[in-house]
């Protein structure tokens, strides 16, 4: 009986056929001890998964495919952004504690420089805050982080500016006492003491908003293609469906963290470019990009310098684009490989047709 792609085939010398063919060309090749490990450490991630559940999931993929691993980032994997909401905490507790709290006495490096940060916080108030908050938007956007994206600049920028917006209604308010205009704050009077709900409140829709983006990723292997899935609040939503025949190179960069506790990237190379990104200065939230005819007012010009960003060509890190921050990523990394190594290996077991 003529042997399948993929058949297992022992050939014990007494098929006459075989043995007229033999060391020319032989009907089928036996498989590898190779072969079967491979199958082996495949089959190992495709019974911790539930075939059908993900096949519900994940519509686009299709009824010739095997779900093989599915996965989503890491909660570890978003630390850098919950850090990142702290700083912007730790910032509005400063200038709220700053405006309360008497300078330390006596000598000392450590007196001398919460004093100096005190003296800062009194003497610029809303104007410093909103400085402090500005440098580091830009050297967050400038940095080319993974927390350097437009969602958490906008963030960042609406973070910056809002305490400067109260203060300006209430001086508008005051001039509109003068002339009669009617103009009413619907804010309460500003104060310091408002540092702190606003800092809660901040480092609360960061967090809300990191959890969401985190879910919004979804990755899945199966033996035909990888599969990598956003879909974040309903308004930014894309698919790759990526088959192992164009899968020109596979990078696995865990960071120091990463090792640590089990969890990095893997970035998957093709000939079209998926898994590239090239990096260009420009605007990137929104407002113009040309250098040429510069945006006019404070407001644009304030949103253009934070989101204008050096150049350089890296490895896409958006997770979009990789398997970002999973869970095991040298063990993936080497499933995709033998995946592809089976796939290969079934081309090359198929059955050679004798004339």
């Amino acid at each position: 009986m003529p042997s399948t792609p993929g058949d297992s085939y022992i050939d014990n010398g007494c098929n006459p056929k075989s043995q007229n063919q033999k060391g020319i060309n032989s009907s089928t090749k036996p498989l590898s001890q190779s072969m079967i490990e491979v199958s082996s450490y495949i089959d190992t991630f495709k019974s911790e998964i539930d075939e059908n559940s993900v096949k519900a999931d994940f519509p686009e993929i299709t009824e010739s495919e095997t779900p093989i691993w599915r996965g989503k980032p890491s909660l570890l994997s978003m630390m850098d952004k919950y850090i990142l909401a702290t700083i912007v905490l730790f910032i509005h507790l400063a200038f709220f504690f700053g405006a309360w709290l008497d300078p330390p006495e006596g000598g000392g490096q450590a007196n001398f420089v919460f004093a100096l940060l005190m003296w800062i916080v009194n003497n610029t108030g809303v104007v410093g805050f909103v400085l402090a908050m500005l440098t580091l938007t830009k050297l967050n956007h400038y940095g080319n982080f993974s927390t350097s994206g437009r969602w958490t600049t906008i963030w960042l920028l609406i973070s910056s500016l809002f305490p400067l917006i109260w203060k300006l209604m209430d001086i508008f308010q005051w001039f509109s006492g003068l002339l009669n205009l009617g103009f009413q704050n619907p804010l309460p009077s500003w104060s310091f003491s408002w540092f702190l709900p606003i800092g809660f409140v901040s480092f609360a829709i960061m967090a809300s908003f990191t959890v969401l983006y985190q879910n919004a990723f979804q990755y899945v292997i199966t033996n035909k293609r990888i599969h990598l899935r956003k879909k974040f609040l309903y308004l930014d939503s894309n698919i790759h469906g990526i088959p192992y025949s164009q899968v020109e190179n596979l990078k696995s960069d865990p960071s120091v963290i990463g090792r640590i506790f089990g969890f990095g990237n893997v970035h998957i190379i093709t000939s079209s470019g998926v898994g590239l990104q090239s990096e260009s200065t420009g605007m990137s939230i929104g407002v113009g990009n040309d250098e040429a005819n510069p945006s006019v007012g404070p407001i644009p010009s304030v949103f253009g310098w934070v989101s204008k960003q050096r150049q350089r060509s890296v490895m896409a890190k958006d997770p979009a684009d990789c398997l970002f921050g999973i869970r095991n990523p040298m063990d993936v990394y080497r499933l995709i490989n033998d995946l592809i190594d089976n796939e290969a290996g079934s081309t090359v077991d198929a059955p050679v047709q004798s004339e």
